[in-house]
């Protein structure tokens, strides 16, 4: 370490006066001029060695201030240092955070380049949020905002609990006309109790459900009320039934000898009419619940619980009605073959014999019957 008080040497010294300023001088150059304190003349370009802050300085051209270099026994280890921190443009692995910092509203942007095409991500401080642009740069097409709310132009919005359908072509932030809402939210029961609600379709206004799915599986459609299309889920309600439809009600269910359709006055009563797929001998079956019932067969007869089976024939001792005037046929006053066909009986006979019935003539009487 040497610093000198001047690099001229005085004219004419004596041999040894000489040697010991060149001496001097040439430590002074070698060592940088290194000291504590800066050397008290000083040169453009003339290098110092800080011995107190350990720093290697250059004197700048006009003379006028000292430039930092770096360290005393290494001065590239800040730009050696400065150069490692450094992302290669070729593909690289950054280890800290990289800021786009702007003093306007917008941030630098980063691009992300495909051929022309260069859509580019940036922050906004005036929405406060992170934007999305387009390839053009004149359009945002998405903005993520501080208070979690993601905005599609043409898309969807994700706030609170809701997800908002736009109409397609809005470029506005909020109250667009045209939107519905998707939304999981228990504080509006809609007649269902406190958290009873799953998700459900909501109007434009954002007051009313459109369309509405319950926790325990029942929908509503506005305009319809729930009770209208219902099913109940394991083994059914308290009547056994696992749906129902409309306020009639009809009731749907299948039981261990067929399916049912039930008719009923309200959904809390049991049945009154049943029309039944009896499986068993695959009758189709109309029931009064504490009355009467009609069954048709798969041969086509018909049965009532009071008048017994309606079938093209009358049961034994039934009275019946004629279904025709009468008919005769005749006269017979000789050897005579007659034949009278189905569906005629015989309801009596007619003679003009006058107690002659060897001479006289003989007419036969039928009718057509009515089952019932």
């Amino acid at each position: 370490m040497a610093q000198v008080a001047s690099y001229q040497v005085p004219a004419h010294p004596s041999g040894l006066d000489m040697r010991t300023q060149l001496n001097a001088i040439i430590l002074a150059l070698i060592g940088d001029n290194s000291g504590p304190t800066a050397p008290t003349v000083t040169y453009p370009g003339m290098m110092w060695g800080d011995t107190t802050a350990m720093r290697l300085k250059r004197r700048t051209n006009a003379n006028d201030a000292w430039v930092d270099l770096g360290p005393i026994d290494n001065f590239l280890a800040d730009v050696t240092a400065t150069a490692n921190n450094k992302v290669s443009r070729t593909g690289d692995t950054m280890t800290g955070p990289l800021t786009l910092s702007a003093t306007a509203a917008i941030s630098m942007q980063l691009f992300l380049k495909a051929g022309s095409y260069s859509p580019h991500f940036r922050s906004n401080s005036a929405m406060p949020g992170f934007e999305w642009v387009n390839g053009a740069n004149n359009a945002v097409p998405m903005t993520l905002y501080d208070n979690g709310m993601l905005v599609s132009t043409n898309g969807y919005v994700a706030t609170a609990g809701n997800v908002e359908i736009r109409n397609y072509g809005s470029l506005q932030v909020s109250g667009p006309a045209g939107r519905a809402y998707i939304r999981a939210d228990p504080g509006m029961t809609n007649g269902y109790g406190a958290g009873a609600l799953g998700m459900g379709i909501i109007n434009n206004a954002n007051n009313a459900w459109n369309f509405s799915l319950s926790d325990n599986g029942n929908y509503n459609i506005r305009g319809f009320n729930w009770g209208l299309f219902q099913t109940v889920g394991n083994n059914g309600d308290s009547n056994g039934y696992q749906g129902r439809y409309a306020q009639g009600y009809v009731k749907l269910n299948e039981y261990n000898y067929g399916p049912y359709v039930d008719y009923c006055r309200v959904a809390s009563q049991d049945w009154s009419w049943r029309h039944h797929l009896n499986f068993n001998n695959n009758y189709f079956e109309f029931i009064c619940n504490g009355g009467g019932s009609i069954v048709f067969a798969n041969d086509g007869n018909i049965n009532s619980s009071s008048q017994g089976w309606f079938s093209g024939k009358a049961n034994a001792g039934a009275r019946v009605q004629w279904d025709s005037g009468i008919a005769e046929w005749g006269p017979i006053n000789g050897p005579t073959t007659l034949d009278i066909g189905a569906p005629w009986v015989m309801e009596g006979w007619r003679t003009n014999s006058n107690g002659n019935w060897v001479s006289g003539a003989q007419w036969l009487r039928g009718v057509c019957l009515r089952n019932q």
